[in-house]
């Protein structure tokens, strides 16, 4: 990829953004942020990240319809995201991305969004 990739961080926690924030620019990435997925689909429809980190426990809608609504955004533009998530929340191998269970290891996570950053 020529240009730097754009990842879009999805997570109500202001201090989980911040660390990936950072660990994500120090890896030669720009970021976007937001709070919820309902926000999230704006900016996603707006920017076209290469990327979304989504924190599927910032999802607070019925039946998880806002999450639905981010993948098919997502799902336009071919944009894989990482589902970020408990068991609860265990989403399964996505078509345009992949879910990393709850805890997971920050190195674990670059490596992934690494990997679907290549493939891309």
């Amino acid at each position: 990829m020529t240009t730097l990739p754009r990842i879009l961080i999805v997570d109500e926690s202001a201090e989980s953004r911040d660390v990936l924030r950072t660990l994500l620019e120090r890896h030669g990435a720009t970021t976007l942020e937001a709070r919820r997925p309902d926000q999230a689909v704006a900016i996603a429809d707006r920017f076209h990240p290469h990327l979304i980190v989504l924190d599927a426990e910032s999802d607070r809608s019925a039946a998880g319809a806002a999450t639905h609504e981010l993948r098919q955004a997502a799902g336009r533009t071919d944009t894989p995201i990482v589902i970020l998530g408990t068991m609860g929340h265990s989403r399964g191998q996505l078509s345009t991305g992949q879910f990393l269970p709850k805890p997971y290891h920050y190195a674990q996570l670059i490596r992934k969004i690494e990997n679907l950053l290549a493939a891309a």
